[in-house]
């Protein structure tokens, strides 16, 4: 099997993370421009994840029966449609439907992308090409955090969506060109009763719901920071682009990570990384509490705490995907877009409610909200170290 162009997947992975690390920044100015609340302006992040969820349980399927090629390449257009549809919206609710269309296109990118790469390679590789794949598509959005800042405050917010449906189409393109068939065992036909067999059967796999619920939880805890970090922020006296330049910290140490992972992983095992990294992430967020509540936060301290939360989600999220894909050896692109389904739902789900519980004003309850989660986190990878030692 001729290997996919790796720059190029990780591009196509990169497209949903652009969609919300380029507006993160521009939150605030999306606020008090269109006139809304703190809730409904979470919705241009909420809504766009619940898009992205739901896109990935049927792009999965998809990608199982008509190949994995097609259903990209239809979702970078899809992606890049929506994006440019936001720059005409000046009403929430017309907002909010521009961005569950880009959503859904980004559900294709990146439930698809991954796959190509479990097609590709055997497990142990795969997972090393998933550390190198995401932590060459970090730093992508490092420079839609900073670019998104810089943007929204000598351009404007709106700019920032016509940035994406450039990248978009530019994806599109390149797809077309250069991207190769990887799916070589297609099946005949897609049934919405054996789909959802399918997916009842993969609750049902233990080391399939524990790697999902521990790379989802992590994700969602990353997610949800983009929700509520811009106000901190901003309540530390830093600009948009300040904002962008400073968070962006949080991708670059989630490049360490996956550099550090891409050696080890192989040798250590996916269970025991999971299980390492997110008992590292809820300490991470100890000393956040710590250094809000006894006034050490700058914007200096505050983005190393961010930094190291971003290594230690980088030792997590490419085993668990990888470890969650490979649960089954039939219906992985199902498995994918079940996984990232959960992992994009739950991040929708927790940074709402974060918001919605009064996270944009106080610091406090959203670091309790990342709490939750990193503690499910911890105890779902544990239980996986568990089945390990058991099969052994």
């Amino acid at each position: 099997m001729k290997r996919p162009n790796i720059f190029i997947i990780a591009i196509a992975v990169a497209m949903p993370v652009m969609g919300m690390t380029i507006i993160s920044p521009a939150l605030s100015q999306i606020k008090s421009n269109l006139n809304i609340s703190f809730s409904d302006t979470q919705l241009v992040l909420s809504m766009y994840f619940l898009s992205l969820a739901i896109g990935q349980l049927i792009s999965g399927p998809l990608s199982d029966k008509f190949g994995r090629r097609p259903i990209i390449i239809l979702g970078s257009i899809i992606y890049s449609f929506g994006a440019f549809s936001c720059l005409f919206m000046s009403d929430i609710k017309l907002l909010v439907i521009s961005r569950m269309i880009q959503g859904i296109g980004a559900a294709a990118c990146l439930s698809v992308g991954r796959t190509i790469i479990s097609d590709s390679y055997e497990r142990s590789e795969a997972a090393e090409k998933m550390s190198t794949v995401t932590a060459v598509m970090v730093i992508i959005p490092i420079l839609c955090f900073i670019f998104g800042g810089i943007f929204a405050d000598l351009i404007g917010w709106r700019f920032n969506f016509f940035v994406l449906s450039m990248v978009g189409l530019i994806v599109f393109i390149f797809m077309i060109f250069l991207l190769h068939e990887t799916n070589k065992h297609k099946i005949q036909k897609i049934e919405l009763l054996g789909t959802f067999k399918v997916y009842l059967m993969l609750f049902r796999n233990k080391v399939f719901l524990y790697f999902t619920f521990a790379t989802g939880m992590q994700t969602a805890m990353f997610f949800s920071m983009n929700g509520f970090m811009p106000y901190e922020y901003l309540r530390l006296g830093v600009s948009l682009t300040e904002f962008g330049i400073w968070f962006s910290l949080t991708s670059f140490g989630y490049i360490v990570g996956n550099i550090v992972n891409s050696k080890v992983a192989s040798k250590v095992g996916l269970e025991n990384m999971c299980f390492y990294g997110t008992k590292l992430s809820l300490i991470v967020i100890l000393f956040m509490f710590l250094n809000s509540f006894f006034e050490f936060q700058t914007p200096l301290t505050l983005s190393i705490l961010c930094a190291f939360f971003g290594f230690t989600n980088g030792l997590v999220v490419a085993n668990g995907m990888i470890g969650a894909i490979n649960a089954t050896k039939l219906n992985q692109g199902a498995a994918s877009g079940l996984m990232g389904a959960l992992q994009v739902g739950f991040a929708g789900v927790f940074s709402y409610f974060i918001i919605l519980f009064g996270g944009a004003t106080n610091f406090f309850i959203s670091l309790i909200g990342i709490s939750i989660m990193s503690i499910i986190s911890i105890i779902t990878s544990y239980m996986n170290v568990k089945l390990l030692r058991h099969r052994n």
